[in-house]
């Protein structure tokens, strides 16, 4: 599709041109009734071309445009594959979930200025609050300047990547609305296997909370929030805290107290359903939730009353609910009358 405002000008600069054309043939001259009718049809032929040819070349750089974004946004699907195996992405359904880079999620790099998330590319910038951290700083890729192994074009692939999961981005830029996402689980379907089957592990639904706890005799209970070691006793999914009881039957109007053990803070929050690679999507803040601000605080506590509407939440009469700090946080009541 042509650029418009070089259409727009195309037609102001014809119509000057042929008002000047005809304003000498009617103020014709002698000497350009002898000698200038060729010439001005010439003229007029000539002048008539030159928006052609300027919308035409126009419409061949916008093309050219257009291909090396397709072309940028493959290679940084590639790098990103390469590179982005911490848990970056689950595989749910066939396609991706919960894609991430650096520990940014993609809400959080779309809302990243252009120089932010080039800047984050090129110095390897982990977030410091996401869910999962790195097991190693060495893991982390970063720029050949700031001693990794990318050089200058595949901080530009990257960023043409993650830039696709942007709509608003490439409706400003005039680029196809295609996110880079969508593609990668056919890639590593065909390129990395073992990736593939990590990711599709990863996105599993119905995690295994441990043993069901009977505590449905009890009007009061207390949980922990606890930070994760090798040395406990009970399940824990997340590698940087735990609930410590996190699969108990509990019974309406039963007492609930958490206790934030932890030195970071930490919410309480429940989903409904069982969508625990993207609980995100489904809070259920009507049955409880602590809010994000400030958060449970080290030391502090969050009550709860189990309630008839917790009860008629799901079929199964269960409420799975996690830290919206540290997604991987989960743990699962089952609420009896």
């Amino acid at each position: 599709m042509a650029n418009l405002g070089q259409v727009a000008v195309g037609i102001i600069l014809l119509v000057v041109v042929v008002g000047g054309l005809l304003f000498i043939f009617y103020s014709r001259t002698n000497a350009v009734e002898k000698t200038g009718y060729g010439s001005l049809i010439m003229l007029a032929l000539v002048s008539l071309m030159i928006p052609v040819f300027w919308i035409s070349e126009g419409n061949n750089q916008a093309v050219a445009n257009v291909q090396q974004w397709n072309t940028a946004v493959q290679q940084g699907m590639q790098l990103y594959a390469q590179y982005c195996t911490d848990q970056c992405y689950a595989i749910k359904n066939s396609q991706i979930a919960n894609p991430s880079y650096n520990g940014y999620t993609v809400d959080e790099m779309n809302a990243m200025s252009d120089n932010d998330l080039t800047r984050m590319i090129s110095a390897g910038i982990y977030n410091l609050k996401a869910a999962h951290q790195p097991t190693s700083s060495n893991s982390v890729q970063a720029s050949d300047q700031y001693g990794g192994a990318l050089d200058s074009n595949q901080i530009q692939y990257l960023f043409s990547f993650l830039r696709s999961a942007d709509p608003q981005y490439l409706q400003k830029n005039g680029y196809p609305n295609v996110n880079g996402f969508t593609q990668l689980p056919e890639y590593l379907q065909n390129n990395a296997t073992t990736q593939y089957q990590a990711a599709v592990d990863l996105g599993k639904e119905n995690p295994t909370f441990g043993p069901l706890v009977d505590l449905s005799n009890q009007k009061t209970i207390s949980i922990d929030i606890v930070k994760a070691t090798s040395g406990l006793s009970f399940n824990c999914t997340s590698q940087v805290a735990c609930f410590n009881q996190p699969n108990i039957k509990v019974k309406v109007g039963t007492v609930i107290t958490w206790t934030n053990q932890d030195a970071v803070a930490h919410t309480v929050t429940a989903i409904k359903g069982n969508d625990t690679a993207n609980p995100q999507n489904a809070i259920a803040s009507q049955i409880f939730d602590s809010g994000l601000t400030p958060g449970v605080q080290s030391g502090k506590t969050f009550k709860w009353t189990v309630s008839a509407a917790a009860y008629a939440l799901n079929p199964d009469h269960t409420v799975i609910y996690y830290c919206q700090f540290h997604p991987d946080m989960l743990a699962q009541l089952t609420i009896v009358q």
